[in-house]
């Protein structure tokens, strides 16, 4: 990838901008032996505003990493997940895990030169913000502790991305911005998440509930500004405690993820708004609208792309891009979608107020899918021009990619309750959870024979249901297994190294120590 180009629209500053701010390179040759020139730092670390853009350059190769080639679904939704098509050779591998097949989008996917972009430039910047502490008076200790965290926790979360997707990965742990590349061999994928949990913790350790006060104000703007734009002490619990569970360590994910649903009213949601209803997740501007403010809180881990003034939405970088098609969009039928069958198995209780269907008229009440087409349409993410789309002739979009958020982080915990046999707060849990979705409470003797095994099975379907379509799919998957080991296609995959990806053979060119993951040679 040899140049991205996005607009941050939300933070007030330009990419472009921010590149040159934070010595990025044309955006991620790293790790291969093109070489870069960095702008001389006399001329990047000097202000105030050189710190805010060259922090949201960080923010922006996040975000451009996971829609590039909208690598956060192919990576975590399609792998023999609930998505078919009828009409994407490319999707269709992908979803049958035939990841060796020369197509365009697997082999762009399977390039990791996008992380290392997002790698070396939180590196750059925590090597070289201090330097504007004492020039420019406007930006304090306290500062400059929050953007180091934050580029911190970024660079951990690239980190946990790239082992979850590839395994075994190049550990670097400071930037090459003089224009050398070494050639860098992979380190185990434990040593990475090891790094990046003690990379997290330490993150969380400076980090805020929210950025500043009306007062004392973080970048001249109030904390009700940064809702769900920037990583907060929840966000990086959470992403510890996602880290935690696809590790085994559970005891680990049940107490950050207990952190995060213990403290969220500091975080600006309200007591008694622990869960959003199904309305405000599905509205155009909803949950995953990026420029909503009223529900921002509830994503604790996102990375928003915001429509302003008929510019800067893509079509791409977005799932509707895959999903929509007549009446939100000018397209016959969508590229992806799940089966009407798929879904009566996915959603077998009719008073799910996800999907359901009224026993006495016979109609469906669904507000994940439409059902008034000849394809179940997926119109859960659905943020055409910001919500303002009315016909769909200007297919441009405005979701947030969404990492983790309060549905989920509650999801994870009763997860992580179960897989320390924990049953009883597991299930007490679950009824809250069921009861913001029209579902009955379970009992865990009556309705599950007090087996642990078949309350986590039950578990994992709760978070199918709930989470379709957001990148949790195949993780979860992965995560099942490993605890409940029934399924021996998965088995074999997870015991081969058949769960990661291949290794782009542009990045085996260029880097001789890089070999092929052993399942794919």
């Amino acid at each position: 990838m040899k140049k991205i180009v996005f607009y941050i629209r939300d933070f007030f500053c330009g990419l472009c901008m921010a590149i040159a701010a934070c010595g990025m390179f044309s955006c991620s040759d790293f790790l291969d032996e093109e070489s870069h020139h960095a702008l001389p730092d006399t001329q990047n670390w000097k202000t105030l505003e050189d710190a805010r853009s060259g922090l949201m350059g960080v923010y922006g190769l996040m975000r451009a990493a996971l829609a590039d080639n909208n690598t956060q679904w192919v990576c975590g939704e399609l792998r023999l997940g609930d998505f078919h098509t009828d009409s994407r050779d490319d999707l269709d591998a992908i979803i049958h895990n035939d990841l060796n097949r020369n197509l365009s989008l697997v082999n762009h996917v399977a390039d990791w030169r996008r992380f290392y972009a997002v790698v070396n430039a939180a590196s750059v910047y925590m090597e070289h913000v201090e330097a504007i502490v004492g020039q420019d008076m406007a930006y304090s200790e306290q500062n400059l502790k929050w953007d180091v965290a934050q580029a911190r926790a970024l660079r951990a979360l690239a980190y946990f991305y790239m082992a979850r997707i590839w395994g075994d990965v190049p550990l670097v742990t400071s930037s090459y911005d003089n224009g050398s590349f070494p050639q860098i061999g992979k380190s185990p994928s434990s040593s990475v998440l090891l790094y990046a949990k003690n990379e997290l913790l330490a993150a969380a350790e400076e980090l805020p509930f929210q950025f500043g006060s009306d007062n004392n104000q973080y970048y001249r703007q109030s904390p009700s500004f940064w809702q769900g734009k920037l990583l907060n002490k929840l966000s990086v619990y959470a992403i510890l405690a996602h880290l935690s569970a696809w590790t085994g360590h559970y005891a680990d994910a049940e107490t950050y993820s207990a952190y995060v649903l213990d403290n969220y009213t500091q975080i600006g949601i309200g007591e008694e708004q622990i869960c959003l209803d199904v309305e405000n997740v599905v509205s155009e501007t909803g949950l995953f609208c990026g420029s909503t403010t009223t529900y921002a809180p509830y994503r604790l881990v996102a990375f928003n792309f915001v429509y302003k003034d008929n510019m800067d939405m893509t079509q791409s970088g977005h799932l509707e891009q895959w999903t929509l098609c007549k009446p939100y969009v000018q397209k016959l039928y969508p590229d992806l979608y799940v089966m009407k069958d798929s879904l009566a198995v996915i959603y077998g209780d009719f008073k799910d107020v996800r999907f359901g269907m009224d026993t006495i008229t016979h109609k469906y009440q669904s507000t994940y899918f439409d059902m008034n087409v000849s394809k179940p349409v997926f119109k859960k993410i659905n943020v055409v021009q910001n919500g303002a789309g009315k016909d769909g002739d200007f297919a441009v979009f405005g979701s947030s990619i969404l990492f983790s958020r309060m549905e989920d982080m509650m999801l994870l915990h009763v997860e992580a309750l179960a897989a320390i046999n924990r049953g009883d707060e597991a299930i007490q849990e679950l009824n809250e959870f069921r009861k913001y979705r029209g579902l009955a409470s379970l009992s865990f003797k009556k309705d599950f024979g007090s087996d642990i095994r078949k309350l986590i099975n039950n578990i994992f379907e709760e978070r199918r249901r709930e989470l379709i379509g957001e990148g949790h799919r195949w993780y979860d998957l992965v995560r099942r297994q490993k605890i409940l080991k029934d399924n021996p296609q998965l088995l074999d995959l997870i015991s081969n190294g058949g769960i990661y990806w291949p290794v782009s053979e542009e990045v085996i060119k260029q880097n001789s120590l890089i070999h092929q993951n052993p399942y794919w040679e």
